[in-house]
């Protein structure tokens, strides 16, 4: 087609040849993104010629953006710099996070972009540029170049550029940010739709609408819930109940069934110990040990009671689940499968913490972690879920005699180095001198973090290595296991230096130790992970059954005790748990008195073992996707009611709340009340 020569009639063409040369770069933009996603050039073409759902709609979403962008700015150029810088970022965020945590970007994540120093710098060691990577960035490099060029020859005036950009914006309006209609045209058909109260997580939207049409998804229903089915009709028809009646009935039911196990008569110190990425080594399908790198551990499950902790979480995301651990909050419950860590103390504190309670019971709460508070700012939204003092790696001169009396703080701290972090054996004493330190004054609840465990795990991690085995591994893969079993058998020990000071004590004490997720461990850039060439589970997580997510989303605790009588069971006891009821085992070791939320929590942890986004796990350990089938009617009420109760606590949906159960009465009256309606119904 030729243009006519004339200005006026070239003119008419321009925004017919603006809104091709912005579809022309956007199915460049999508192909360079498939091929980051998916680093396989046969699905990146495929995506990008074959004309699906997913593709034109991606497609179509960048276009839109190029050209709405482009004509307020006047430049193509300009905005298609702008939207592959963005497309691009975030595209490369979601590999690499899902390289290393089996987990995709989620939207909360993008709150953590003023800290990607940090980030970057924990996990260098498993970030590369592929060849397919590099090739995706010189596409989209001659795909701007090509639009820097176009860009002047297509500039229109103002005008034709003001409402060429609004006709853009009003299609991108109508097709992406209206939820009603974006649901309608392409996430419900692409089976992503929000209908009949299912809720998705972001993996499984991701695979359905692809990464960023998928992060766009939530965020445009971010505020809004799922539409609900239909309630039931009452089971029997003089029922005259409202479902608002009925589900505080229901949860006041649930929550006076439960009957914590509470220990001993004098209030225990207690004590959490969060492992970084500690799990027992001894279990690793085809590796065989000369010797026990985890003999403490398995010296204190003998004492204790021990077994899995179930998490959602693969080498990242250590804040979500102490947070989980702390609150007891499922995000299984929640409309999405959004964080918590960005959650602020308002929202948190609308139910109980276990430091709190802690702390309402008039115990001494400190909290001590061996890195700086530079990535997840704990500091200022801890000390309001009820912590009296905060400790990072720069404040143990405020613990540590020694390190108080060092002349040069630093120089002291550096001889307490492992590997690339403060070592865990350290921990263990700061620890020990910070009980040592409040116990005359009150029982104590420490909270402790380690990081001698963290990623980065390379064969030159350590200086030496001291755990002899053989194994399947290339060595590769076995430079990796070298430096996660050092780590782990470091943990270990320090475990067995504070049940050894602690057994020594007079006062009762309570150590929980757990791990808080399974390291993320990939090799060769990403073609396998230590786990695939052991054949625990396939490389994709998207290829992950339910019984593989609840091997690999599972680590290991126990729960030791100078006094047995403080154990929830008796010594030796395997019984698993999960990161929302590990915190209950805390607070009934001390008989704290429980509120409805977390008499509720004690509720679910008797129902099912785990419920996560990715699996579900039964009281004998079944796995499966969901709780149907696998649960009596009573236990799926029990799950409805809880849903009902969260969504209408933290996300201001229509209903009843926690404040609406059990409120300002105590557990007699209610049960007195509840002999009172059923003489009353047999009468």
């Amino acid at each position: 087609m030729s243009l006519p020569r004339d200005g006026a009639g070239r003119r008419e063409y321009l925004p017919l040849l603006s809104a091709a040369a912005s579809c022309a770069f956007a199915v460049v933009l999508a192909f360079a993104l498939e091929l980051v996603d998916t680093q396989s050039w046969g699905r990146a073409l495929a995506y990008a010629l074959g004309c699906t759902p997913e593709a034109l709609a991606t497609e179509l979403f960048l276009a839109l953006l190029v050209c709405a962008l482009g004509c307020l700015a006047r430049s193509l150029f300009v905005s298609g710099l702008v939207t592959a810088l963005a497309a691009m970022g975030l595209i490369f965020a979601n590999y690499y996070k899902t390289l290393i945590t089996s987990t995709p970007l989620y939207v909360s994540d993008l709150s953590l972009v003023t800290r990607i120093g940090g980030i970057m710098e924990l996990n260098s060691a498993s970030i590369s540029v592929s060849l397919q990577s590099a090739a995706a960035i010189a596409l989209v490099l001659a795909a701007l170049a090509g639009l820097f060029f176009a860009s002047r020859a297509l500039r229109m005036g103002w005008r034709g550029s003001l409402g060429t950009a609004l006709a853009a914006v009003a299609l991108f309006a109508c097709l992406y940010c209206v939820p009603g209609w974006a649901e309608g045209w392409f996430y419900a058909p692409a089976g992503a739709g929000r209908t009949g109260g299912t809720a998705y997580s972001q993996a499984y939207v991701n695979a359905r609408c692809g990464p960023l049409l998928g992060l766009w998804r939530t965020v445009i229903l971010s505020g809004e819930l799922p539409s609900e089915p239909e309630p039931d009709e009452p089971a029997e028809p003089s029922d005259t109940r409202t479902p608002e009646e009925r589900l505080i009935d229901d949860a006041e039911d649930f929550a006076l069934a439960y009957e914590p196990v509470t220990g001993g008569e004098e209030a225990p110190n207690v004590i959490f110990v969060l492992s970084e990425s500690f799990f027992d080594v001894t279990e690793l399908p085809g590796v065989e040990f000369e010797s026990d790198p985890v003999a403490d551990f398995h010296a204190a499950c003998a004492e204790g009671v021990s077994g899995k902790f179930y998490t959602h979480t693969l080498g990242y995301g250590t804040s979500n689940i102490e947070l989980e651990v702390m609150t007891g909050i499922n995000s299984r419950f929640f409309p999405n499968d959004e964080m918590i860590y960005e959650w602020d103390a308002e929202r948190l504190t609308r139910v109980k913490s276990v430091p709190q309670l802690f702390a309402d019971a008039g115990y001494y709460t400190g909290y001590v972690h061996t890195f700086n508070d530079d990535i997840y700012n704990r500091t200022p939204l801890y000390t309001q879920l009820g912590f009296d003092e905060m400790f990072f790696s720069g404040d143990f001169a405020q613990i540590d005699p020694e390190a108080a009396a060092a002349p040069d703080y630093w120089a002291y701290m550096w001889y307490k180095l492992s590997g690339d972090f403060y070592s865990d054996d350290y921990l263990a004493d700061i620890i020990i001198d910070l009980y040592e330190r409040e116990t005359d004054d009150a029982p104590v609840f420490i909270w402790g973090i380690t990081m001698e465990n963290h990623t980065p795990y390379t064969a030159e991690k350590y200086d030496a290595y001291h755990w002899e085995y053989e194994s399947p591994l290339s060595d590769d893969a076995e430079g990796v296991l070298n430096s996660l079993v050092e780590g782990t058998a470091n943990a270990s020990a320090a475990l067995g230096k504070l049940t050894e000071y602690f057994s020594q004590c007079e006062e009762p004490t309570v150590i929980v130790f757990f791990g808080d997720h399974r390291p993320g461990l990939p090799l060769d850039g990403g073609s396998s992970t230590m786990y695939s060439e052991l054949g625990m589970c396939p490389l994709n997580a998207a290829d992950w059954t339910p019984e593989d997510c609840r091997l690999m989303y599972a680590t290991d605790y126990v729960i030791w005790s100078n006094d047995e009588s403080y154990l929830p069971a008796a010594a030796g006891t395997r019984r698993d748990t999960s990161s929302t009821t590990l915190g209950l085992a805390g607070l009934n070791a001390a008989s704290i008195e429980l509120d409805s939320w977390w008499s509720l929590c004690g509720a679910l942890s008797e129902t099912y073992t785990a419920w996560q986004w990715q699996y579900f796990v039964s009281l004998d350990g079944e796995a499966a996707a969901m709780p149907d089938g696998l649960l009596d009617e009573r236990g799926m009420r029990l799950i409805e009611v809880e849903r009902q109760l969260v969504q209408g606590e933290f996300f201001d949906a229509e209903g009843p709340d926690f404040a609406d159960v059990l409120p300002d009465r105590d557990r007699e009256s209610i049960e007195e009340s509840q002999i009172l309606e059923e003489n009353r119904v047999i009468q």
